[in-house]
């Protein structure tokens, strides 16, 4: 057997850790850098090992043939023409020129506050400084009286009425009720409701049945005759008054 020389360390080196000794040692913790997994973590690349093996044992003949349908949906004419206009608002917007721009010079005008503006704001500050140095010891202390009004007898006693008729209300039961008898009254027309009937059918009949053929030719007369022509009727008048 070949026997392979011991490496022997450098005489320096040994030579520092003589002199240095154990004094200088400080104590260190021992920590471990390869800690064992959790179980969550086991389960984790178990479960990540099992979809592995079922991604790479899949039979692709399992799958169903299908049609892809392609939809494609052409713009409408609103849509073309309002492209259109973007289209060349764009290009105008993009071929456009500040220099056919005119020059306009800016004028600041100033509105002076008119009288009832100026009176309203005197107003405004009068009230903020005299809110600003106004004391509570100004105040004059009050007693506050707590004014119950009390009901009334008619209203304790119409109060007492509803309460009552609520609670008949609502403890109302169907059985409570009676069976009752509807008995149908036919008022009888009186004689006179009937002569009276009987005439206005008369009249009707016979109006409806009237014949024209059944009047007589009359001459009319006339009762009221105009005065003469020669004025005697006009001279008798005055000679009677």
């Amino acid at each position: 057997m070949s026997t392979t020389p011991a490496k022997t360390a450098p005489t320096e080196l040994l030579a520092e850790i003589n002199k240095s000794g154990s004094t200088n040692l400080h104590h260190v913790n021992p920590q471990e850098k390869n800690p064992l997994p959790s179980a969550e973590v086991i389960n984790q690349e178990r479960t990540e090992a099992e979809l592995r093996d079922r991604i790479g044992s899949f039979n692709k003949d399992q799958l169903k043939h299908t049609t892809t349908e392609e939809k494609t949906v052409l713009p409408s004419p609103d849509d073309i023409q309002h492209e259109k206009l973007e289209t060349e608002l764009r290009e105008r917007i993009g071929s456009f020129s500040k220099e056919q721009l005119q020059h306009i010079r800016i004028e600041e005008k100033i509105n002076l506050p008119t009288g009832q503006d100026i009176q309203h704001e005197k107003v405004e500050q009068e009230l903020r400084e005299r809110i600003g140095s106004f004391h509570k010891e100004d105040l004059n202390p009050t007693e506050t009286a707590v004014k119950v009004v009390l009901p009334t007898e008619d209203d304790i006693h119409h109060e007492k009425v509803e309460q009552e008729l609520r609670e008949r209300i609502g403890s109302f039961h169907k059985e409570d009720l009676n069976p009752t008898e509807t008995t149908v009254k036919v008022v009888l027309p009186t004689e006179d409701v009937i002569e009276q009937e009987k005439q206005e059918q008369e009249l009707k009949n016979s109006i409806n049945s009237f014949k024209r053929a059944s009047l007589k030719h009359a001459e009319t007369q006339e009762k009221n005759p105009l005065p003469q022509s020669d004025g005697n009727s006009l001279v008798s008048f005055s000679l009677m008054e």
